[in-house]
């Protein structure tokens, strides 16, 4: 099935969605319990997908995994790191804007 006017169901449209530091927990502790780009896609959006088919009712649908508690500190480490990643990215895209 394709959205009207939009790509076929391997591209939806993009939804917005603010989750702060949080993101990169998630990020994170799907990384650390060994989850891969899915269909050309992120761990993290296939992740979110099955949650709302489970919460939605969906057939089929199961409750995705979630990390054992004695991943926690890898998880918070992991995410600093992550964290600290994207703010050096958006510094060099911040800078290479200006020059242009």
């Amino acid at each position: 099935m394709m959205t009207p006017g939009y790509l076929p169901d391997t591209h939806t449209p993009p939804r917005q969605v603010r989750i702060g530091d949080a993101w990169y927990e998630f990020q994170a502790a799907l990384e650390l319990m060994g989850a891969s780009p899915v269909g050309g896609g992120s761990a993290r959006a296939e992740n979110l997908r099955d949650y709302l088919a489970w919460f939605l009712h969906q057939d089929g649908a199961e409750l995705p995994a979630r990390p054992p508690a004695e991943l926690l500190p890898k998880i918070k480490r992991r995410a600093r790191q992550l964290k600290k990643e994207a703010e050096e990215a958006a510094k060099l895209r911040t800078a290479a804007r200006k020059k242009a």
